[in-house]
């Protein structure tokens, strides 16, 4: 697959740490693990791996932001790209999502591949996956798998909902692509589950949904961050078996626990107890869901949200926000 590439962060070697570099390590390795620039002599050292997919043919690339974080938690200010073609392009790390684990970086080049996406809420369980990258080092590779699961949660990011596969996915995975059987994108490939013993795959890898990726990219790219919807309501999820009872089904229902003062769902007229079953006449499973669904709203939309309270239901109007920087 042309569009997608490896990606090697690399830091600026001091001229002493240099020489005491080639004291310590073969010639041959240090020709592998480093890189000149041509223009100013200064000696690079590769400290990260990963993949990413090229997503229009004006040079950007969507990865993961782990992909370019450096071993200080910074973010890396070089990163070098090679595509199938073995050609390799310098790029600049545009903007980071760290709420999704996405990042956007730019090669100054015109008229490369790029890739088709799928519409990830099609995804069904069962569907024929291929997971695309450049594991451990070793070249670009593909694995096959399934869709193993859809929505999954849980993984210490603040918004998730990963497709769940058991195609082989390895460290230098990240940020590569999970394709359908036509080469379409429906993921990103972002972390595996071990044994606990390792870092080896055993099946369980995840996924960010392209639908999501895209909404982030498009964002990141246009103004370097990313606008997220904003109510002010924080929740809980029902016990099945009370929401089973309230919503007729096994549709999730949310407890408010929390109303941000002046807030949209404050100016709305939601409440503490209030209990949430539905969002513009649709379903969710569970709070985690609820978030993701006012998160891709827009600022100025109107929701509507169904609640119980007192054991009456009613339709309350919601007016989005902006999420506040650092909320």
């Amino acid at each position: 697959m042309p569009a997608v590439v490896s990606i090697r962060t690399a830091a600026t070697i001091p001229p002493d740490y240099l020489r005491r570099l080639k004291t310590r390590i073969t010639p041959d390795d240090l020709k592998s693990n480093t890189k000149t620039d041509p223009k100013t002599g200064e000696v690079q050292m590769f400290v990260g791996l990963g993949s990413g997919t090229i997503i229009n043919p004006d040079g950007y690339i969507i990865s993961n932001r782990h992909v370019v974080m450096m071993p200080d938690n910074t973010i890396a200010k070089l990163a070098y790209v090679t595509l199938s073609d073995r050609r390799e392009f310098k790029a600049r790390v545009l903007a980071v999502d760290d709420k999704t684990d996405i990042a956007i970086l730019k090669v100054e080049e015109r008229n490369l591949p790029y890739a088709r996406f799928a519409d990830s809420d099609k995804a069904r369980v069962g569907d024929p996956v291929y997971a695309i990258g450049n594991p451990l080092g070793v070249g670009m590779s593909v694995s096959s798998g399934i869709v193993s699961a859809l929505g999954r949660s849980g993984l210490g990011l603040n918004y998730e909902d990963f497709i769940q596969t058991d195609a082989a996915i390895n460290h230098g995975n990240s940020g590569g692509p999970l394709v359908d059987f036509e080469g379409r994108i429906v993921g990103m490939n972002t972390m595996i589950r071990t044994d606990g013993r390792g870092e080896g795959n055993i099946g369980i890898g995840f996924s960010i949904p392209s639908n999501l990726m895209l909404s982030i990219a498009m964002d990141l790219a246009n103004s370097g961050k990313v606008i997220r919807g904003f109510v002010g309501l924080f929740g809980e999820d029902l016990p099945v078996e009370e929401s089973s009872k309230l919503t007729m089904s096994r549709n999730g229902a949310v407890r408010i626990t929390d109303v941000t003062a002046d807030s949209p769902a404050a100016r709305g007229g939601l409440r503490k107890d209030d209990v949430i079953v539905g969002v513009n006449n649709k379903p969710f499973e569970n709070w985690n869901e609820l978030r993701l669904t006012i998160a891709k709203r827009r600022p100025g939309d109107i929701i509507l949200m169904s609640i119980i309270r007192k054991g009456q239901g009613s339709l309350v109007r919601i007016s989005v926000a902006e999420r506040p920087a650092g909320s």
